[in-house]
């Protein structure tokens, strides 16, 4: 190859990759969103970046209204549609535009002429109910006023409102010139009175602010010494002290055109735009971007049930610098948060009457703004409903007419037990402490102290309770049985158990027992052996001020040398100091 032929591929190659380049840096949607015939107005894209909607007069006869599109499974923009709830309360010379969607995706902000309004156009605002936008409704005069308001934009913690406002002049070059506003969320969830933004932002020609993603960086349009054409576009920082830096021009997107009515998405990476009465998307290079964000799609959901619930969610990212992050999220249980790439958050949700507090945690340490992360938060129900069913020890049959008893071991309440084709069922406190208790005719009774925890919440609440036939040789261990240390006087707590054993006996008359006593390893061989005997004796003395014959009962004391398991740790032998009774 020539050095003529060299430099004519060196030249070739050159502006291949200048026009690829530029491909990549600004690129109109095209059809079916652009229309060749009409305009294509304020782009609003949702978090997920898979919703836009935006003002066209595609209804013709200059009416300009609301449409939305959407991307289908090949990510490609579907055939927009006219939002028609809120597009039906205009009339034919009314203007409705400016569209803005909340970051949750939930509210729908815009402005409109719309009859009964404050001013020339007022901010409106409809909430999505599942399957359609509701009827428009206004803001009070904290926001509205009898001059123009318009293009409001909403940040993603849902706190503050930036809008234009008419300030009542023209530049020279015709450019109609407005004035940036900002409005603050009240702790009773109105909005507050509204406030001129200072300078920098506002200096003399200013429309369409959309604050992004992370609630501090600003881009507006303007029409400004610096610029290069109409209106550009300009991006401001908040900085921690509530002052705005210098607007920076967006040179890699500002024509000759009017360049306005950016929207980003929550990632942060990609703008949507209008010039030349088409909307644009453009790729946002890496030094326009502090921070570098990630959106989490998500449920929140009864994680019995798997039924939606309205909470609110709150991030706290690790790094102490960083804002928290609110999220509300409403009774079908969506929610899409925003997270900065590299950071880890704890995340909580407001305290609920049904619910445990949730305590998670979202880790975007190694996240890209490209991942699409989907991510569902799973509440447990304070109470749960648990089931127990009598089965036969022996053949596992199940068992008849359960008797179920179970006690709030701290209130000593008696809870609400019901049966159903012979399992009953209550309701229990996750966390809390019980006292069960179940039997029924010809078997022994059994009990326990039940606490149920979080686990209980996804394994199978379906408990089987197995009891021994009332027949010779069977043997049950008496449960809560206790005497102070060395003695053998019974401790008030232990009758609870001795008068269900009393019950038993009262309803079988014909029985007579072996109540046995029995020790751990701990001391002397026949001082365990003679307190066995007396704390046997002092349970049959109990038995017999209740009515029970004391022909019907036998004493037993047998010390330490029938253990259950080895006295080898502390709870074994807790295991093995124990009262039984066997039926004789």
């Amino acid at each position: 190859m020539n050095r003529l032929s060299s430099f004519l591929f060196f030249l070739a190659l050159c502006l291949y990759n200048t026009s690829v380049n530029f491909a990549q840096v600004r690129r109109s949607l095209g059809p079916p969103v652009n229309h060749p015939t009409f305009n294509e107005y304020a782009p609003s894209i949702s978090a997920n970046n898979k919703t836009m909607i935006f003002e066209t007069d595609r209804a013709g006869e200059g009416k300009w209204e609301l449409y939305y599109t959407t991307k289908n499974e090949k990510n490609r923009w579907t055939p927009p549609k006219p939002i028609v709830n809120i597009n039906k309360i205009g009339k034919d010379n009314d203007l409705i535009g400016g569209p803005s969607i909340s970051y949750d995706g939930k509210t729908l902000f815009f402005f409109a002429s719309f009859e009964g309004g404050q001013g020339d156009m007022d901010i409106y605002h409809s909430t999505w109910n599942g399957t359609d936008w509701s009827e428009p409704k206004t803001f009070g005069n904290n926001i509205n006023t009898k001059a123009y308001e318009g293009f409001p934009s909403v940040s993603a913690d849902g706190k503050s409102m930036y809008f234009i406002r008419d300030n009542f002049s023209k530049r020279k070059d015709k450019a109609l010139c407005y004035t940036i506003w900002v409005s603050k969320k009240q702790d009773d969830e109105t909005w507050g009175v509204a406030e001129k933004l200072p300078a920098p932002i506002n200096m003399d020609c200013e429309k369409a602010p959309r604050i992004m993603a992370d609630n501090r960086t600003l881009i507006f349009s303007s029409v400004r010494k610096d610029g290069v054409g109409g209106f550009d576009l300009y991006q401001s920082f908040q900085e921690d002290d509530g002052s705005w830096s210098t607007p920076i021009n967006l040179e890699y997107i500002n024509t000759e055109e009017d360049d306005q009515f950016a929207s980003v998405s929550a990632a942060g990476d990609l703008m949507y735009y209008h010039t030349a009465g088409d909307i644009y998307t453009v790729t946002i290079p890496d030094k326009y971007r502090k921070y570098k964000l990630v959106t989490v799609d998500g449920k929140v959901i009864d994680a019995i049930t798997k039924q939606p619930i309205a909470t609110k969610l709150t991030s706290k990212s690790t790094n102490p610098k960083e804002r928290a992050i609110n999220t509300v999220v409403d009774a079908n249980g969506l929610f899409s948060m925003i997270y900065r790439v590299g950071s880890k958050y704890d995340v909580t949700t407001s305290p609920l009457a049904d619910y445990l507090p949730y305590r998670g945690k979202m880790d975007m340490s190694t996240a890209k703004e490209t991942d699409n992360i989907e991510k569902n938060i799973e509440l447990i129900p304070k109470k749960l409903v648990f089931q127990f069913q009598l089965l036969d020890k022996d053949t596992k049959a199940i068992l008849k007419d359960p008797k179920v008893k179970v006690m709030d071991a701290e209130t000593k309440q008696l809870l609400e037990v019901k049966v159903d084709k012979d399992i009953a069922n209550v309701t229990l406190e996750i966390g809390k402490l019980y006292k069960f208790a179940a039997n029924t005719l010809g078997y022994s009774f059994f009990s326990r102290s039940f606490k149920p925890d979080t686990v209980d919440a996804f394994k199978d609440r379906l408990k089987k309770i197995p009891l021994a036939v009332l027949k010779k040789d069977v043997v049950v261990q008496l449960q809560d049985i206790t005497f102070e240390t060395g003695k053998a006087e019974l401790k008030p707590e232990s009758g609870e158990e001795l008068d269900r054993l009393v019950a038993l006996l009262d309803g079988n008359k014909t029985i007579k027992v072996e109540i046995s006593a029995h020790t751990d390893d701990v001391g002397n061989d026949d001082a365990n052996l003679k307190l066995s005997e007396k704390r046997a004796k002092a349970v049959v003395d109990y038995l017999t001020t209740k009515g029970i014959k004391a022909d019907r009962m036998i004493a037993k004391g047998y010390g330490e040398t029938q253990p259950l398991v080895p006295n080898d740790t502390d709870e074994n032998k807790a295991k093995n100091r124990r009262v039984q009774f066997k039926i004789n």
